[in-house]
C-alpha cells in the first residue's frame, strides 16, 4: 500500500506555477522588452497554437488564451496557460470573425477546463500575410479584449513568423519578445527560429491563392469605390436639386415681395386720385359763387357812382366847347 502511494506521489505532475509567482523555468524569444508588460506562454500551450495553425493556410483561424496576470517586478506579467479553439467563427482568407455559437462555447471550456483563469487575448492566423494588425484586427481588438492585461497573438503558418501585441498607454503596440515558460526541471524543448517546422504549401497551390487573394480584394476594392462613387453623385444631385428649389424660393419670395410693393403703390394712387376729386369737386362751385358776388357788386357800385356824385363837381365845359357851341348864333347875326 505505501509503495503504490509513493508511484502516485511521483506521477502527480506540476502543469503549473503557483498563484502569484513568476514561472522561474522559461527561454526568451526576441529582445527584451523594455515596456512595463511582459508576456508568458506555457511551452504545452504554445506547441498546441501551432499544431492548431500548421494546416491552417487558405482562410484566417484563431481561439481565445486564457490565463492570469501577476504584478511583480513594477511589470504586469501576462501569464498564458490556456488555449481554446474558436469554433463555429467565421473566416476568410483576410479576416476572422467570433460568432455568439464561438463565445458560448469559449465560456464553457473555461467553466469546464480553466476554472479560475480569465481570458488575456486572443490568436488568429495570417496565412502567407505576415505579421501584422488589419484596421479590422484592430477594431476586434480594441471592442472585445479592451482590457490593460489582455493581448492579440499573430502566426503566418507559411512564412513561419509570430508576433505579439499589447496595450500600451492606450495604444496597440507590437511587443518585441515574450518567454516560453515550463514546469520547474522540465527542458524546453521549442525550437525557435523553426518554430516546429511546418510543411510549406506547393508553389503552385501558393500562387493560385495569391492570385484568388489579390482578385478577391481587388473586387473588394472596385465595389468600395464604385459604392463611393455613387455614393457621391448622389449627394452631388441631391446638393443640385436643393439648390434649385432653394433658388426657385427666393425667387418666388421676391416677385411676391415686389407684387405687394406694386399693389401697396397702386392703392396709395388710388387714394391720391379720390382724395384730388373730392377736393376739386369741393373748391368748383365756391370759385364761381365769389366771383358773380364779386361782379355784382362792381357794377352796383359804378351805378352808384354815376347817379350819387355832388352837383359841383360836374365838369366845366372848357371855353374852347363854349366857343364852338356859341359860335353858329353869332355867325347868324351878322350881316
Amino acid at each position: 500500500m505505501a509503495k503504490k502511494a509513493k508511484k502516485k506521489t511521483r506521477k502527480s505532475p506540476i502543469n503549473k506555477a503557483p498563484e502569484n509567482m513568476l514561472p522561474q523555468n522559461i527561454q526568451p524569444v526576441g529582445e527584451r522588452v523594455e515596456e512595463n508588460k511582459n508576456i508568458y506562454i506555457s511551452q504545452a500551450v504554445y506547441k498546441d497554437i501551432h499544431r492548431f495553425t500548421q494546416n491552417k493556410t487558405t482562410n484566417e483561424s484563431g481561439g481565445i488564451l486564457v490565463g492570469s496576470v501577476i504584478e511583480e517586478f513594477g511589470k504586469s506579467n501576462i501569464v498564458i496557460a490556456g488555449f481554446i479553439e474558436a469554433k463555429y467563427c467565421e473566416g476568410t482568407p483576410t479576416t476572422l470573425t467570433f460568432t455568439h455559437e464561438t463565445w458560448e462555447y469559449v465560456h464553457k471550456e473555461i467553466e469546464k477546463k480553466h476554472k479560475g483563469q480569465k481570458i488575456v487575448g486572443w490568436i488568429h492566423t495570417h496565412p502567407d500575410f505576415g505579421i501584422f494588425l488589419s484596421e479590422y484586427d484592430k477594431f476586434i481588438h480594441k471592442n472585445f479584449f479592451s482590457e490593460e492585461h489582455q493581448v492579440a497573438y499573430v502566426v503566418d503558418p507559411i512564412q513561419n513568423v509570430e508576433g505579439f501585441y499589447f496595450w500600451i498607454n492606450g495604444n496597440i503596440e507590437r511587443c518585441k519578445g515574450f518567454y516560453i515558460y515550463e514546469k520547474t526541471g522540465t527542458k524546453i524543448s521549442v525550437d525557435i527560429e523553426k518554430n516546429e517546422p511546418i510543411k510549406p504549401m506547393p508553389k503552385v497551390g501558393l500562387i493560385a491563392k495569391n492570385v484568388v487573394a489579390a482578385i478577391l480584394i481587388a473586387a473588394v476594392f472596385a465595389l468600395i469605390f464604385s459604392n463611393i462613387s455613387l455614393n457621391n453623385q448622389m449627394e452631388r444631385l441631391e446638393n443640385q436639386q436643393q439648390a434649385l428649389m432653394d433658388s426657385a424660393n427666393q425667387s418666388l419670395s421676391y416677385m411676391q415681395q415686389q407684387i405687394g410693393l406694386l399693389a401697396a403703390e397702386i392703392q396709395a394712387l388710388q387714394k391720391r386720385i379720390e382724395e384730388l376729386e373730392s377736393k376739386a369737386e369741393a373748391e368748383i362751385p365756391l370759385v364761381t359763387d365769389a366771383d358773380n358776388e364779386t361782379d355784382a357788386a362792381s357794377q352796383e357800385d359804378s351805378a352808384a357812382t354815376a347817379t350819387d356824385a355832388p352837383i359841383g363837381l360836374i365838369p366845366t365845359p372848357s371855353p374852347d366847347i363854349e366857343a364852338e357851341t356859341a359860335s353858329p348864333a353869332e355867325s347868324e347875326e351878322q350881316p
